[in-house]
C-alpha cells in the first residue's frame, strides 16, 4: 500500500465517525423540539402524562437508530 491509500482510508474512517456523530446528535435534538429545555414543566401538567411521553421519546428515538443502523448495513450492499 501507497502513503496516499493508507491517508485516504484513515481520512474516510474519521469522516464517517464524525458524521454519524453529527447525525445521532441532530436526531437527539429533534427528538427535544416537544420538551422545553432548562424551563419548569406545567404545574398543571399530569406527571404520569410526562411519563409517558418521555417513553414514547425513548421509543421513537430507539426506532430512529435502528432504522439508521439498517441503511448504514444496507449501504454495504447497494452500489451507486
Amino acid at each position: 500500500m501507497n502513503a496516499n491509500r493508507l491517508i485516504d482510508m484513515i481520512v474516510r474512517q474519521v469522516m464517517r465517525r464524525l458524521v454519524s456523530k453529527g447525525v445521532d446528535k441532530g436526531f437527539d435534538m429533534a427528538g427535544r423540539v416537544g420538551r422545553q429545555s432548562g424551563k419548569q414543566p406545567n404545574a398543571k401538567a399530569d406527571p404520569t402524562a410526562d411519563r409517558h411521553m418521555q417513553q414514547n421519546a425513548n421509543r421513537q428515538k430507539q426506532n430512529m437508530k435502528q432504522a439508521q443502523r439498517m441503511t448504514r448495513q444496507m449501504r454495504r450492499f447497494i452500489k451507486f
